[in-house]
């Protein structure tokens, strides 16, 4: 029934104007403005991001995984951009904040860090 439509995903954030600087000016992501809220274009699909307001409560898990090739260059670049890792109790991070599944055998390299509304996003490398 929906094998043919085209599908995206959508979030909220509770200040707009910060969320696309972010996004635009922190992760160099293209960000399409419609006077509500703004469309981010990806690789192979797209995002939503509409304003939720001042109560705007985060999910508790990451929501958006932004595929890279070196995962300690992505961590270095965001870094770089005063962006902050988040570390997790229970979940073993190395030095650098990764958790390295692949080496355990359990799913792909990550780290985890916030955009300014608190929605969790990762880095991944497969």
């Amino acid at each position: 029934m929906f094998k043919n439509n085209y599908a995206y995903s959508n979030f909220g954030v509770d200040d707009i104007v910060k969320a696309v600087d972010f996004y635009r000016n922190k992760l160099g992501l293209k960000v399409e403005e419609d006077g509500f809220g703004f469309k981010l274009t990806l690789s192979g699909t797209d995002a939503y991001v509409m304003p939720m307001g001042q109560n705007y409560q985060p999910a508790a898990f990451h929501i958006l995984n932004f595929d890279v090739g070196n995962i300690e260059q992505a961590v270095a670049a965001l870094k770089e951009k005063g962006i902050a890792l988040e570390t997790f109790a229970g979940m073993e991070q190395d030095e650098l904040g990764i958790m390295r599944g692949k080496a355990a055998g359990a799913g792909p390299d990550m780290a985890i860090f916030k955009d300014p509304a608190g929605n969790m996003l990762a880095v991944v490398e497969l």
